[in-house]
């Protein structure tokens, strides 16, 4: 195998997930900004079945890139933008689609080419895989309910469209009066009748009391004639659940014909890097990553227990000498998102996909990173360790940031991508106003981004440095957080003597507990806030 070429043959990711989910986003935002036409009595706003369909890739084509479907979402996006030039009358929305179908025309063909040049750089060895194909097993199950469940929306849109069409052709056409606008986005107008109904149109700040608005009545059915109910959306949710179906469908006949002939086989080390999930490694280059259903048992575990992992992590122990990992052989369609088998003693025990290396900290390595840190300088406790005058300086521009993106989307309500910014930057912010770390008596608090864990001396195995940073090991799995830049440079020094001091006492019984951080409520609030604006 020529490691190099293999890899040096493949479309960077940032090109999907970056280049053309980007590129989607620009798209819909400029076609939802040309768009803006209100409905009237002449233009109606008359429901589109067709284009309803027509969401639905649409709305899966950053969804399959940004999950690594890479030539499904070019196809999809090539799709879409073929059918919004022939159903939308917009002239940006075309032009907009349209050059991200072309995008997503280019990448597929530079996906296929990749593909040849990583098959070909696989070498030349084929086997054929032992033994028969395995049952059809969940996927197929669930597949055919996708396809029932979307037969069944089908026949729901045609029996509530129905019974709209019926009440139409009954209605007669009257003429309204606005009386009152409640919460927003609800209308309430009178028919001559002296009957009131709420209504809720697609631009309710158009309307303003006093103002006559031609509705369709049927009794206590009412509708306004320039807005039609509209239901399409059943056919969204059925097409969507036959597309999905479809894709799984695909995945188990492209599993399925691994079997059908020779395919292309390479023998490589498999290192597990987290719960059922195994690196592959050839000549000490990492290649792939495959994730399978359950623990294949290919490596023994490093510690005897969490005890002497313990012991390693804080310097008391030699890390003990890491076994050959073991190897497999990968065969099947040998590109990134590729179908595979992996065969352990020539039977298969697990057939995955192809996967890009991504950065990964590997907990139970016997490579320990940074150097241990012992007990050393005595603190007060309770004892919080704070951010320096930087976080906080960045955590006052932050919250200037979100009070900004607040103010620009009460001007330009249809910018959504700035209460994203602004929820970010308010979380950020909020993180750099609390403490790094907090000590007292019966463990330590960590404050993340999301979640605050809060550890018992007890369950700390131990903190490692790593320049600036501390790297804390704790609970029954190991599991490590990396703090961020500590101003205190004694910081680890006075953890480890906390602990040594209140290990004295006996906790056995406690346990790692974690919580949403409070930045995480806060974001909440903001978000609340934007909606209400």
């Amino acid at each position: 195998m020529d490691v190099q070429r293999w890899q040096a043959a493949a479309v960077p990711w940032w090109v999907t997930k970056v280049g053309l989910v980007g590129g989607w986003v620009v798209a819909f935002y400029f076609a939802a900004s040309a768009n803006e036409v209100p409905c009237t009595t002449a233009h109606p706003c008359v429901p589109d079945p067709t284009f309803s369909l027509a969401v639905v890739p649409l709305l899966a084509t950053p969804l399959l890139l940004l999950f690594g479907r890479v030539l499904t979402g070019c196809a999809m996006g090539v799709v879409f933008g073929a059918l919004d030039i022939v159903l939308d009358g917009s002239a940006a929305a075309n032009v907009a689609f349209g050059l991200h179908a072309g995008a997503c025309a280019i990448v597929a063909a530079w996906t296929l080419r990749s593909r040849a040049d990583q098959h070909a750089a696989a070498g030349a060895t084929l086997v054929s895989l032992p033994d028969m194909p395995p049952q059809r097993g969940v996927l197929r199950i669930i597949a055919v309910l996708l396809v029932i469940f979307g037969f069944l929306t089908f026949v729901q849109y045609d029996l509530t469209n129905g019974e709209i069409e019926g009440h139409v052709a009954r209605a007669s056409r009257v003429e309204a009066e606005v009386v009152e606008i409640k919460n927003g986005y609800e209308v309430w107008v009178e028919l001559p009748d002296r009957q009131r109904t709420g209504l809720e149109p697609t631009a309710p700040e158009t309307y303003r009391v006093g103002d006559t608005v031609p509705v369709l009545e049927d009794g206590s059915w009412v509708r306004m004639a320039n807005e039609p109910e509209d239901v399409t959306w059943w056919l969204t949710l059925g097409g969507a659940a036959v597309f999905l179906a479809i894709m799984l469908a695909a995945r188990e006949r492209r599993r399925r014909a691994l079997w059908t002939g020779p395919v292309k086989a390479i023998r490589l080390q498999a290192h597990p890097v987290g719960p059922r999930r195994i690196l592959l490694r050839h000549n000490k280059a990492d290649i792939a990553t495959v994730a399978t259903l359950a623990d294949l048992g290919l490596e023994e575990p490093l510690y005897h227990d969490t005890d002497q992992f313990g012991r390693v992590w804080r310097g008391e122990e030699d890390p003990p000498v890491q076994l050959d990992p073991a190897e497999i052989l990968v065969a099947g369609e040998w590109h990134h998102g590729g179908q595979v088998a992996l065969l352990v003693e020539g039977e298969v025990v697990a057939t995955s996909t192809l996967s890009r290396v991504r950065p990964r900290h590997t907990v139970h390595s016997a490579h320990l990173p940074g150097e241990p840190v012992t007990a050393g300088a005595p603190v007060d406790l309770p004892h919080a360790m704070w951010p320096g005058d930087r976080r906080r300086s960045e955590g006052v521009l932050l919250l200037l940031g979100a009070a900004g993106a607040m103010i620009a989307l009460k001007y330009y309500p249809d910018l959504i991508i700035l209460g994203f910014v602004g929820v970010q930057c308010v979380l950020s912010a909020v993180n750099r106003f609390q403490p790094l770390l907090r000590l007292d008596h019966r463990g330590v608090s960590l404050y993340t981004g999301i979640w605050t864990y809060r550890v018992p001396w007890s369950q700390l195995h131990g903190v490692r440095r790593s320049g600036p940073q501390l790297m804390l090991a704790f609970g029954p799995h190991g599991d490590v957080i990396t703090t961020p830049h500590l101003p205190d440079g004694q910081a680890g020094e006075k953890l480890m003597w906390a602990r040594a001091r209140s290990m004295i006492a006996d906790h056995a019984g406690d346990r790692v507990s974690r919580r949403l951080n409070v930045s995480v409520l806060v974001g909440l609030a903001y978000a609340l806030l934007f909606l209400l604006i």
